[in-house]
C-alpha cells in the first residue's frame, strides 16, 4: 500500500508540473489534492493497529517455523539413531551368519575328509 500511495503522489506531482498554471493556482491545486489524498490514508492510530497486527502475525509465524524446524531436527536425529542401530544389528547378524557358514563349511569339509 505504501508504494501505491507513493505512485499516486508521483503521478499527481508530474501532472501538476506539466499542467500550464500560474504559481498561485498550482499551489492551491496541490494543496487541495494533497488534502484529498490524506483523506484516503488511515489515521496514525489505525496504522499503529495494523503495524501491531502484522508484527504479531510475523512473530507467531516465526515461532511456528522455529517449532517445525525443531521437530524436523528431532525427527531426523531420531531416524539417524534408528538407522545406526539397524546397521549395527545388521552388521552383527551378518558377522554371526558368516561365522556360522564358515563353521558349517569347516564341519562339512572335515566330515568329508573323514569319510574318504
Amino acid at each position: 500500500m505504501n508504494n501505491f500511495v507513493k505512485g499516486i503522489l508521483v503521478g499527481v506531482g508530474v501532472g501538476l508540473i506539466i499542467a500550464p498554471m500560474k504559481g498561485d493556482q498550482m499551489r492551491k491545486l496541490v494543496s487541495e489534492r494533497f488534502g484529498e489524498l490524506r483523506g484516503y490514508l488511515p489515521e496514525n492510530e489505525q496504522l499503529d493497529v495494523y503495524k501491531s497486527q502484522v508484527t504479531d502475525r510475523v512473530t507467531q509465524t516465526a515461532g511456528n517455523l522455529k517449532d517445525y524446524a525443531q521437530q524436523a531436527a528431532t525427527t531426523v536425529k531420531s531416524s539417524a539413531n534408528n538407522l545406526s542401530n539397524i546397521a549395527q544389528n545388521a552388521g552383527s547378524t551378518l558377522k554371526s551368519s558368516g561365522k556360522d557358514i564358515a563353521d558349517t563349511t569347516k564341519d562339512a569339509v572335515n566330515s568329508n575328509n573323514n569319510t574318504l
